[in-house]
């Protein structure tokens, strides 16, 4: 059990007569306390300015001193600071306004050391709880402050302007969305790996009307069928080997939130009824429990896979697909929208230029070029880890074609060089045909099937010359 003994404290004496604050002076002083003794009122206000005192000793009747107004003084300037009033014969009126004014305890001169050690313990412990709930109280105002700035970064981040992209796929997407989240229906999002399907879930929740309620996500590929269930549902402590205690699951997390269920092309078939159970009803039971839990949640999820094929074969159930595709979404390749990609080249170069703390002016023609000709399999998610690579790598003001990441560059570079090719290649065949016509350039025009004039243009271009025939 915890000891209620007082701390130390600073303990201020104010009026008291000499031989009394003597005395209680000395009592204070054997159990550890700081003693501060003073007689007039402008010294003891000037005390009680410089709040140094952790608790205050005032005689009601001190000559030269306002005793109830320096009372009230010390309950506006250190009003943490309890304060004990002495006096000899208060009147019954004195004392009741010396309590309502502020005073922690009244005593009786002469007063018994003893109880006056016992009563100051008191008001310092009472002084040391009313810190700690005052700690506690500010703690608790400064995390709501936290979370209420976390809440409005989180809404600014997943806004409907975080959806980049301007061609007409991409503003259907945004339009769609926008009427999303002024509904409470399932969504099914679909597209391909990178496209930006969590991102989506996060701008449909953070703008709906659950914006202040929980957002949970769980990856149905990353756990075997078992754990899958004790994830989503939770379960008892005791229901399986390591259950130790008793596990909420995702969906009890999300009450009246969203839940993100990712990558729901890959659950089992058990899994799966247990999940249709739960959008028929809402309720289910946690692993190993009996208690049947109803949760108000807003399912979202979302998947790389061909859904209505997977019904074909079988290893989706017809009813749970229709329960979740309430209202489909589906996310374009960035291969077929390669005219967003300036725009997310030029967001993603800032933010990774922040985070790198390097400045660039941007990319080069012919960098851009190439991100935009890139057929970009793993989507956005791709181009996003390719422009931080050349952030990381590049030396100058300009991202350049050498810069990129060579799958990307690739391309271009091969087009480069079979434009070189064929450069070279038609310079050779002139030359050659000019060598066997004994370079007669009428002739030679005429194998060519060109006139005079065009092969006389092919010559300058390709800088053959009289000299080139030695």
């Amino acid at each position: 059990m915890e000891s209620m003994t007082a701390p130390r404290a600073r303990v201020l004496v104010i009026g008291i007569e000499h031989g009394i604050a003597a005395s209680l002076s000395e009592s204070l002083s054997q159990h550890g306390h700081q003693v501060t003794r003073v007689n007039t009122g402008k010294e003891a206000l000037a005390r009680i300015e410089s709040r140094t005192a952790d608790l205050i000793v005032l005689d009601l009747s001190a000559p030269d001193i306002q005793a109830l107004d320096l009372l009230w003084k010390s309950k506006d300037l250190v009003p943490g600071s309890p304060v004990l009033m002495v006096a000899a014969s208060p009147s019954v009126e004195s004392a009741v306004e010396a309590l309502r004014r502020g005073a922690y305890d009244f005593l009786i001169a002469p007063v018994d050391p003893d109880d006056f050690l016992r009563r100051v313990d008191n008001a310092l412990n009472v002084r040391r709880l009313g810190e700690a709930r005052r700690r506690t109280a500010e703690e608790l105002q400064h995390e709501k402050v936290r979370n209420l700035e976390m809440r409005r970064d989180l809404q600014a981040r997943y806004g409907f302007s975080a959806i980049l992209g301007k061609s007409p796929k991409m503003k259907q997407v945004h339009d769609l969305v926008m009427e999303i989240t002024r509904s409470d229906s399932t969504v099914l999002i679909q597209g391909e790996s990178g496209t930006g399907k969590g991102l989506i879930s996060r701008i449909i929740h953070y703008n709906s009307q659950r914006c202040d309620r929980p957002f949970v996500e769980a990856n149905c590929a990353i756990y075997s069928e078992g754990v899958l269930h004790s994830e989503l549902f939770g379960h008892e402590k005791g229901s399986f080997t390591g259950a130790v205690k008793q596990k909420r699951g995702r969906f009890e997390l999300a009450h009246s939130g969203t839940i993100f269920l990712d990558e729901i092309g890959e659950i089992s078939a058990a899994t799966q009824i247990m999940l249709l159970r739960f959008l028929q009803e809402r309720r289910f039971e946690r692993v190993g429990g009996e208690e049947t839990l109803e949760v108000d949640v807003r399912v979202i999820a979302a998947t790389n896979k061909n859904l209505a094929q997977s019904m074909e074969n079988g290893s989706l159930r017809s009813d749970l697909f229709y329960r979740l595709n309430v209202i489909p979404l589906f996310i374009p390749p960035l291969r077929e929208r390669s005219e967003d990609v300036p725009l997310l080249t030029n967001r993603f170069l800032e933010d990774c230029s922040r985070k790198a703390a390097k400045a660039f002016q941007g990319f080069t023609d012919e960098a851009l070029e190439a991100l935009v000709d890139y057929s970009w399999p793993g989507n956005v998610r791709e181009l996003e880890n390719a422009v931080e690579r050349s952030v990381v790598l590049a030396k100058g003001e300009w991202i350049t074609l050498a810069d990129l990441p060579l799958g990307v560059r690739q391309p271009l570079e091969d087009r480069g060089q079979m434009k070189l090719s064929l450069y070279e290649n038609e310079r050779i065949y002139i030359l050659k045909t000019l060598a066997e016509c004994n370079w007669n350039k009428k002739l030679t025009a005429s194998v060519l099937g060109i006139n005079r004039s065009s092969l006389y243009s092919k010559l300058k271009k390709y800088g053959i010359g009289a000299e080139s025939a030695n």
